[in-house]
């Protein structure tokens, strides 16, 4: 299924290989299962999300911690943080103190595409996208929050629901969909390489290319090699 934290980028314009690595990444966790690899910055969201909710969003608008899926229908669902009577809301813990205000300044589209979603799977008009600035965790040494107030550490975006968008949106996964099935299919043909034949293939003057970085809709077979994905580029 299509989620809510990635929407956008089955939405995004131009060549349309942002909207294809998504589709390969669904049909790559459907194969091998989850990844669950996360960075610094995701860590740190993780960690903080709860926190911020009880000091920061909670005193100001209320509502329940949430985050369970909800199906909107059996290719798109959403998972927002907080559920209230006729709104959701979401937390965001920006990494850097230049990011918060980033943020704060212009919402960042994927938010707004993300709050979308979970409003239509919710049946609510509004959405809040909350900004939560602490600091970094500092393991190892002792670690000291920001001089900063919670009310001067917090900014809140509150969306509207847009008929528009949710039109744009149910088209996009209706007419995608497929292709996570199709590229399924192609990852369970892959020609499994052992690591002798992977570089042997090489020394031999063939080259490949990580399958997810080229326009896998027009290829017919792949390689498989340490559990990433290849083509053949000659």
């Amino acid at each position: 299924m299509f989620t809510a934290s990635r929407i956008s980028e089955l939405m995004a314009s131009g060549t349309g290989k942002t909207r294809l690595n998504y589709i390969f990444d669904i049909a790559d966790e459907l194969i091998n299962g989850s990844n669950d690899f996360e960075t610094k910055a995701m860590q740190h969201g993780t960690i903080n999300q709860y926190d911020a909710f009880d000091v920061a969003f909670r005193p100001k608008l209320g509502g329940t911690w949430y985050d369970k899926f909800i199906k909107i229908n059996d290719k798109l669902g959403a998972s927002p943080d907080i559920l209230g009577f006729d709104f959701v809301g979401d937390i965001k813990c920006p990494y850097s103190i230049h990011n918060f205000f980033e943020q704060r300044d212009k919402l960042p589209k994927k938010y707004i595409y993300q709050s979308q979603v979970q409003m239509m799977a919710a049946k609510v008009d509004v959405g809040y996208m909350c900004l939560y600035l602490t600091k970094p965790e500092e393991f190892g040494i002792d670690w000291v929050e920001y001089p900063f107030t919670v009310d001067e550490r917090t900014f809140i975006h509150e969306i509207q629901f847009s008929k528009e968008l949710e039109d744009n949106i149910l088209k996009a996964v209706e007419e995608n969909h497929p292709l996570i099935g199709q590229c399924v299919e192609l990852l369970n043909t892959a020609i499994e390489l052992t690591d002798i034949e992977f570089y042997r293939n090489q020394y031999n003057g063939v080259r490949y290319s990580l399958l997810k970085d080229t326009n896998w809709l027009n290829k017919e077979t792949c390689i498989r090699f340490n559990n990433k994905y290849y083509t053949q580029i000659k």
